[in-house]
C-alpha cells in the first residue's frame, strides 16, 4: 500500500500482507489509508498489520492519490472482494484485463523483447509529442489531463504495456472522465476539475471548458479512460519501439523533427525546446534576441529539436556587420559548451559560407553572400541540407552548393554569438520544413 517504500510480497492473512522493504526510503512506525490505521514492523521484510481500532496517526496518513496503480493492481490479485471493493471506492476502477487485449500485450512483449538494434530516443521522443504528450506530462513537458509519468514505474516493461494496450483496466477517481450532454445535443467528454452551484469546470484532452449548469442535460461518469485503447495504431513498429524506449529512459531526450512538429522548432513567444545563457538570449516581439557584451569564449543557443534532411527559411539582423554569428546545423553540443558540426556563417566576410565548428573548417569559401547582405538590415537566409548535399541562399541568392561526403547527416540546430566585441543578432520568421530521405 505504500508508494514508493515497499513492495508487495503476499497476503498472509485476511487482515495482514507482508511487504518488502524498498531500500532508502523512510521508516515509518504507521501509515493509513482513508481512516484505517497500519502498522509496520520494522524487520527487513515488514508486515501491515490492520489496527482498525487503533490510534489515529494524522501525520503519516496515506492519501489514496500516493497509491500507485501497480501496487493497486497487485491488491487485486489477492482476490479479496471486501478488499476490491474498498479499492473501488477509495481508490478508481480497476478491472481484469481482457484476453484478448492480454495476447495484444503479451505479443508485444515478445517483440520489443526479442534482439534489435538500439532503438532511436528522439524518434521516440517526437512519438510521444504526437500521441501522448497532449494529456501525460514527462520531463515537465505535457499536458494534464491524464497523471504525470514521470515518477512512474515507466522501467517496467509490463507496467507500461498494460497501461497503454489496456487503458481502461486502471482509472484513479481523479482521472475518471465524465460524459456531459448539453441541452443543446453537444456533448463533452472530459475530467471535473471544479463545480459551483452555477458552472462545472471540465479539463478535455485539448482546451478546459466552464459549463454553465443550466445548460447541461445529464452527466454520466465513464468507465472508459480517455486514452484509446489502439493508441498506438497509426504508428509502425520501428516507432513504437522507439516510443516505448523513450518512456523507459531515465532522463530526457531531443526531439527529432518530423512534418508533425517542424513548426515547434521556435514557438514565437519564447526559448522553450532552447537551451542557452539566459543572460545573452531572449525574446522580444517574436524575435530570438541575442546581445553579448563582449565575449571571450563563442556562446551558442541550442535547440532541444534535432533534424536530419530539412529546408530552414530564418530571418536574420547582425549589428554590427563587422561582428560574427551564425546557424549551426545537424550540429552536437560539446561538454565545453562549444559545438561540433557545419554552421551557416554570418558577418562582413562570411555570409553564406559553411563554417564546420570545432571540425575541418571553412568548406566552402563561396562570396556570393556578401553581394547581396543587407548591411545592419534583415536578410532571408535559407539552408537546403539532403544527405551530402548542401546549398544556402541569402536573399534568393545561391551561395553555396556543396556535395561532401563526411558532412554529419543529423544533429541539433545552434545560434551563435562569436567572441568577440559587443554585438547583437536577431533572428525571426523561423520555417523549418522537414525534407523526405535523399535516394
Amino acid at each position: 500500500i505504500c508508494a514508493g517504500p515497499f513492495t508487495l510480497v503476499e497476503r498472509v492473512a485476511q487482515d495482514h500482507i507482508t511487504l518488502k522493504r524498498v531500500p532508502g526510503y523512510w521508516d515509518a512506525a504507521r501509515v493509513h489509508l482513508d481512516g484505517v490505521e497500519f502498522k509496520i514492523m520494522t524487520d527487513s521484510t515488514v508486515r501491515l498489520v490492520n489496527l482498525r481500532s487503533g490510534q489515529m496517526d494524522v501525520a503519516n496518513r496515506l492519501a489514496a492519490t500516493d497509491v500507485p496503480a501497480e501496487t493497486v493492481r497487485q491488491l487485486r490479485n489477492l482476490k479479496d472482494t471486501k478488499l476490491d471493493e474498498r479499492i473501488a471506492e477509495v481508490w478508481g476502477i480497476v478491472r481484469t484485463t481482457p484476453a484478448d487485449r492480454l495476447k495484444i500485450i503479451a505479443d508485444w512483449k515478445k517483440k520489443l523483447n526479442a534482439p534489435a538494434p538500439p532503438s532511436d530516443l528522439a524518434l521516440g521522443r517526437a512519438m510521444f509529442a504526437k500521441t501522448c504528450q497532449q494529456c501525460h506530462t514527462l520531463y515537465s513537458i505535457g499536458g494534464k489531463v491524464g497523471p504525470d509519468i514521470t515518477g512512474s514505474n515507466r522501467a517496467n516493461l509490463d507496467y507500461l504495456l498494460e497501461n497503454i494496450l489496456d487503458p481502461s483496466a486502471v482509472i484513479p477517481n481523479d482521472y475518471k472522465a465524465t460524459l456531459i450532454n448539453l441541452k443543446n445535443g453537444r456533448v463533452i467528454t472530459g475530467i471535473v476539475r471544479g463545480e459551483t452551484p452555477q458552472a462545472v469546470t471540465v479539463l478535455t484532452a485539448t482546451e478546459t471548458l466552464t459549463v454553465p449548469v443550466k445548460e447541461i442535460d445529464m452527466r454520466t461518469v465513464s468507465d472508459v479512460s480517455m486514452m484509446p485503447d489502439d493508441v498506438l495504431k497509426p504508428l509502425s513498429e520501428t516507432e513504437i519501439r522507439a516510443l516505448v524506449a523513450y518512456l523507459r529512459s531515465p532522463a530526457q531526450a531531443p526531439i527529432l523533427a518530423t512534418a508533425d512538429n517542424a513548426k515547434d522548432l521556435f514557438n514565437g513567444k519564447d526559448l522553450t525546446g532552447w537551451d542557452g545563457d539566459p543572460k545573452l538570449w531572449s525574446v522580444k516581439d517574436g524575435e530570438i534576441v541575442g546581445k553579448s557584451p563582449g565575449l571571450m569564449k563563442n556562446e551558442f543557443l541550442k535547440s532541444q529539436m534535432i533534424a536530419e534532411d530539412f529546408k530552414l527559411t530564418i530571418k536574420v539582423k547582425l549589428v554590427p556587420n563587422k561582428e560574427n554569428s551564425g546557424v549551426q546545423f545537424r550540429s552536437e553540443a560539446l561538454p565545453d559548451g562549444e559545438m561540433k558540426g557545419p554552421q551557416a556563417d554570418v558577418g562582413a566576410g562570411w555570409w553564406g559560407k559553411i563554417y564546420e565548428e570545432s571540425g575541418r573548417g571553412i568548406l566552402s569559401d563561396n562570396k556570393a553572400g556578401e553581394k547581396v547582405v543587407k548591411v545592419d538590415d534583415w536578410n532571408e537566409y535559407v539552408i537546403v541540407a539532403e544527405g551530402g548535399h548542401i546549398k544556402t541562399y541569402i536573399n534568393g541568392e545561391l551561395c553555396v552548393d556543396l556535395d561532401d561526403a563526411k558532412v554529419s547527416r543529423r544533429g541539433i540546430f545552434g545560434l551563435q554569438i562569436h567572441s568577440g566585441g559587443p554585438m547583437e543578432v536577431r533572428f525571426k520568421d523561423v520555417k523549418l520544413e522537414v525534407l523526405p530521405p535523399r535516394k
